[in-house]
């Protein structure tokens, strides 16, 4: 709430994108949310996507971070686990 979805690239306030993160969970605001296999960025602004998980249960945690995602932080994050078949 409070947010508005725009793409990486530029610093504008009150706004961000989406972070997955696999088995992963919220991360300190202010820190870069990395760029590897367990944190997938939607840079885009993409709201939607499929994503492959590994079979077991699996934490997702969702991350919303700024224009050089830079995480927002705890308040900004939410994660549940989910057990894939």
């Amino acid at each position: 709430d409070g947010m508005t979805i725009a793409p990486a690239g530029q610093l504008t306030e009150g706004t961000g994108h989406h972070h997955i993160i696999v088995d992963g969970g919220s991360i300190e605001k202010g820190t870069p949310v990395p760029a590897d296999a367990t944190h997938i960025h939607y840079g885009g602004g993409q709201t939607s996507d499929t994503v492959t998980l590994p079979m077991g249960e699996v934490r997702l945690g969702m991350q919303f971070a700024n224009g050089v995602h830079a995480s927002y932080g705890r308040d900004m994050s939410a994660s549940i686990k989910v057990f894939v078949k």
